[in-house]
C-alpha cells in the first residue's frame, strides 16, 4: 500500500498534456514527412532518436481514444519507467484518476513479417505482478483485426488491456477495443487532428 501511495504522489506531480493540441501540432509535420524522401525508418519514427517521439504520439491517439471510452478528457505524460511509458490522467466526479500505461505494438509486416498480434498478447506474462499497469497495444499494420479471434488467458496479471488502430488509409480515424481483461471486444471509432 506506501508503495502505490508513493507512486500516487509521484503521478500527482507530473505535467499532463492535451492530446488533441499534441496532435494537432504535429499535424503539419505529418503531412510535410509523408510526402518528404526521408528514409522510411526516420518517416516513421523508427530511429533510436526518434522512439520517444513515437511514443509520445501514439500515448496521445490512445488517449484520445479513451476519451471518447470514458466520456471525459484524458491527459497524458510521457514519463517512462521500468513497467509503463507513460502515464494517463482524468478526471470523474472530482476524483482525480491516474493510470500507468506500457506501450505495445503490432508492428508492420516490413519490420516483422512473422509477428503476430498473439505473440504481443502471449508476452504479456512477463507482467506478473501489475495489476495497476494498462497495456495499449497498438495495430502497426493493415490487416482485419477480430477481436473475438485472439486467444486471451484465463487470468490476466495486468489492469487492463487495450488494442487501438488506424482504420482509414490516411491515419485520420482510427479504432479502440477492449478492455480485454474484463473479456470486452467491444469498439469505438475516433477522428485524430489532421
Amino acid at each position: 500500500m506506501a508503495n502505490s501511495s508513493v507512486r500516487l504522489r509521484g503521478y500527482s506531480k507530473l505535467e499532463y498534456g492535451d492530446p488533441r493540441r499534441f496532435l494537432e501540432a504535429l499535424a503539419p509535420l505529418d503531412a510535410a514527412v509523408s510526402v518528404s524522401d526521408l528514409p522510411p525508418t526516420a518517416k516513421h519514427l523508427r530511429t533510436s532518436l526518434l522512439k520517444a517521439d513515437r511514443e509520445s504520439r501514439d500515448a496521445a491517439i490512445f488517449c484520445l481514444g479513451m476519451s471518447q471510452v470514458l466520456n471525459t478528457e484524458v491527459r497524458f505524460s510521457p514519463t517512462e519507467a521500468q513497467d509503463y511509458d507513460f502515464v494517463a490522467t482524468w478526471e470523474v466526479d472530482d476524483i482525480q484518476h491516474f493510470c500507468p500505461i506500457q506501450l505495445k505494438e503490432f508492428v508492420s509486416s516490413e519490420l516483422n513479417p512473422k509477428a503476430t498480434i498473439q505473440a504481443v498478447i502471449d508476452s504479456l506474462s512477463k507482467y506478473a505482478d501489475s495489476a495497476d499497469i494498462t497495456v495499449a497495444i497498438k495495430l502497426g499494420r493493415n490487416f482485419c483485426f477480430e477481436p473475438t479471434d485472439l486467444c486471451l488467458p484465463a487470468e490476466f496479471s495486468i489492469g487492463a488491456l487495450w488494442v487501438y488502430g488506424a482504420i482509414a488509409p490516411d491515419q485520420s480515424e482510427w479504432a479502440l477495443w477492449g478492455d480485454f481483461t474484463r473479456r470486452s471486444t467491444a469498439g469505438i471509432k475516433f477522428h485524430i487532428p489532421r
